[in-house]
């Protein structure tokens, strides 16, 4: 599996956001065949953030600077 960590260090806004858009992207794909197994579900929730809900109860926001797991 590709690191989603960079290296970079001296890199533009743009060019930084485009890299976190990017690994978002990619870690979003790796959850999408749960979603397609029926073993979790995406969910926007009231706030506009998604959420990641494992039928186990877990519950992870993908937020602007990465996921969290809420419970």
């Amino acid at each position: 599996m590709p690191s989603l960590l960079t290296r970079d260090i001296a890199i533009t806004p743009a060019q930084h956001q485009g890299k976190r858009t990017q690994a978002r992207a990619q870690v979003e794909s790796y959850c999408q065949p749960l979603v397609d197994a029926g073993k979790v579900q995406w969910r926007v929730n009231g706030d506009g953030v998604t959420e990641l809900r494992m039928h186990s109860g877990e519950v992870y926001l993908f937020g602007e600077h990465g996921i969290t797991r809420i419970s």
